[in-house]
């Protein structure tokens, strides 16, 4: 392999930031969120959960639920408004908290911070849908 240095390069650079996130903000309705990217395997794991059944809009939204749910921190939220009887399970809070004609663009926001633009014409397709 001549190229051996640089793939060995690339191994150590994934491996060193295989835990590695970035924060960002997400403005909804004047509030402000902070948005975490997800590490190495998480997205390994999202991105080989997709399976062709989810061709339909409702289940691609319930396949990106729980990275939605994560990536913008939603636990305490969720927890709370469990408590109140908003919701009877925590993934719940994502449709409570968002409108549905804005829900495409918080995927497409999960999509782009995550560098997954494989996925990108999943989403499209999705707003199509809509």
């Amino acid at each position: 392999m001549e190229n051996l240095e640089q793939l060995l390069k690339m191994v150590e650079k994934n491996f060193t930031e295989k835990d590695k996130r970035e924060k960002f903000e997400y403005e909804y309705k004047n509030n402000v969120f902070e948005v975490l990217t997800m590490t190495r395997k998480e997205k390994m794991d999202f991105v080989f959960s997709f399976h062709d059944d989810k061709k339909n809009a409702a289940a691609f939204y319930e396949w990106m639920k729980p990275c939605i749910y994560k990536s913008f921190q939603l636990k305490e939220l969720a927890i709370k408004a469990k408590e109140e009887g908003y919701i009877k399970t925590y993934y719940e809070i994502v449709d409570f908290l968002f409108d549905p004609e804005d829900m495409t663009k918080v995927m497409k926001f999960i999509v782009k911070i995550n560098n997954m633009s494989n996925f990108s014409n999943e989403v499209n397709d999705f707003q199509k849908k809509q």
